[in-house]
């Protein structure tokens, strides 16, 4: 049973990597942003302080950690995406692995395997911890199980060392995704503060120095630019404590509790999704009455970390489903230690279900994928990369170019352009900059938005009001080649086009 096990595991590894065994990975903005990063820290040594920007409070930075991580298989790969990809792979192998220790330290060796099982299925259709793509949160989905032993450890031994390690790892979450960890370092120190009272341990405080350390980033950007985060974070709640509901939101966040947590065990939200939810919470009540009182700790500490960290998160009015990711893991790890206090025959049933449920909609996912490129949607790096291939191809010799995305951004096109200008070490190809041969690349506008189309762009930013000499298309990009006259080069475009990683 466990080799059966085991070669279902590598089955389901292999399946999660499909895009990029066929040369491929997901290419969103996230990732294409992450990318352009780290270009310009290779290129100009420009060593950030700041991450990616925060999607929720304005003006404030998740930390740079993600950047620094995966910067040396950006520079072993010289940039390519695909050389990443493979790095995401081992990630993800050892990542299985991390889950694995931390189960089995938990609750034995069946429960481990059963963990990996059930997490390896999931990761096929789940983006969280697909190997299609990773971008900054997916290293609070990594450290986080880590952290939950090295917590139960200190809890149970008050071994001091347990705690320094706890609370690195914490300021390592709160690099990665501040959403998850900033919270979760509220509710660890309100529990540690009551439980080092009662011990008469308050000198262990002083472990939370360490913070210093993986925190220092945040630290330094703040000296250096008169707290500007820590004075957008606290304007935020400001500017906005007068219109929270805490009600209204209670009653939202609860409806969307067996949707947005419980997400984690089913792919899609749906009845299978609510169902399993249903059973998750009644086993979970069942088995904390069944087990035994070093397991009780476990689960009674599980349960505290997500009820506390569901409840600080009412402060924050927005939508909070992706900040639960975290969770994933050691989700599952608890569901499959119900193994141990329930019926067999129900737990495999139950175990079985759900794990086919997972299966067939990663299957799904790999069947919808299209072997032609030109069909294969916005976020494929082989599309964006084809495009670009074609342009150098097409020019023969040097141009200029300009990117638009009806965010403005183009993020995506930007690093593709700049990769394949490496294939071609001849051709001198200009940002932003007209020249006699000059190339638009335009990302449609989503069909109920028009209004966001290009035209406008082209005419009053870049400066060319006429039609183009030639028109590729590309399913949603279309590529206009312009040959200009002098006269047409001399009208200067809009100095202020986006031409970098901007507001990242």
């Amino acid at each position: 049973m466990r080799i059966f096990i085991l070669v279902l595991i590598v089955i389901n590894i292999l399946l999660s990597a499909y895009w990029l065994i066929l040369g491929d990975i997901h290419y969103d903005v996230d990732v294409s942003r992450d990318f352009l990063v780290m270009n310009d820290i290779v290129k100009n040594l420009h060593f950030t302080l700041l991450g990616p920007r925060s999607g929720a409070i304005p003006g404030v930075f998740h930390g740079p950690l993600w950047f620094y991580v995966n910067l040396p298989a950006f520079l072993i790969g010289g940039g390519n995406p695909l050389v990443i990809g493979w790095f995401w792979f081992l990630l993800s192998a050892v990542f299985l692995l991390i889950v694995y220790w931390v189960s089995k330290k938990l609750f034995g060796p069946e429960v481990a395997l059963l963990s990996v099982l059930l997490f390896s299925v999931n990761s096929i259709i789940n983006p969280s911890i697909g190997l299609k793509n990773f971008y900054n949160p997916y290293g609070a989905v990594f450290l986080f199980p880590l952290l939950f032993w090295m917590l139960h450890r200190y809890l149970n031994t008050s071994a001091v060392k347990y705690l320094i390690i706890c609370l690195f790892l914490l300021g390592l979450i709160i690099q990665f995704q501040m959403a998850f960890g900033i919270p979760l370092f509220v509710t660890i120190t309100l529990y540690l503060g009551y439980f080092l009272f009662q011990r008469k341990k308050l000198s262990h405080l002083l472990s939370y120095f360490i913070l210093l350390i993986p925190l220092s980033t945040f630290i330094i950007f703040d000296l250096k630019h008169n707290f500007l985060q820590l004075n957008a974070f606290i304007q935020f709640f400001h500017e906005n404590n007068q219109s929270i509901n805490l009600l209204n939101i209670f009653v939202s966040r609860a409806k969307a509790l067996l949707f947005d947590f419980f997400d984690l065990f089913s792919p899609g939200k749906n009845l299978v999704t609510v169902s399993f939810a249903i059973c998750f919470l009644i086993l979970f009540m069942v088995v904390l009455r069944k087990s035994t009182n070093p397991l009780k700790k476990i689960y009674w500490l599980f349960g505290y970390l997500f009820l506390s960290f569901w409840i600080i998160s009412l402060i924050y009015p927005g939508s909070v489903g992706n900040y639960f990711w975290p969770f994933l893991p050691l989700s599952i790890i608890i569901f499959c230690s119900f193994y141990k206090f329930i019926k067999r025959e129900i737990f495999i049933a139950v175990f079985i279900i759900l794990y086919m449920v997972n299966l067939y909609a990663g299957i799904l996912a790999i069947l919808e994928f299209k072997t032609d490129l030109n069909q294969r949607g916005p976020h494929s790096w082989a599309f964006n990369s084809y495009v670009a291939q074609k342009i150098y191809e097409d020019a023969k010799g040097d141009f200029g170019y300009f990117n638009y995305s009806p965010d403005r951004f183009a993020y995506q096109q930007r690093y593709a352009m700049i990769y394949a200008g490496k294939n071609f070490p001849n051709i001198t190809s200009l940002s932003s900059v007209k020249q006699p041969l000059t190339y638009l690349l335009e990302v449609d506008p989503p069909v109920d938005r028009p209004e966001l189309s290009s035209i406008n762009w082209r005419i009053s930013d870049v400066g060319i009001d006429r039609s183009p000499d030639q028109v590729f298309s590309f399913d949603f990009i279309k590529v206009e080649k312009y040959l200009l006259n002098s006269e047409e080069v001399k009208i200067q475009p809009n100095p202020y086009l986006l031409d970098s990683v901007f507001l990242r």
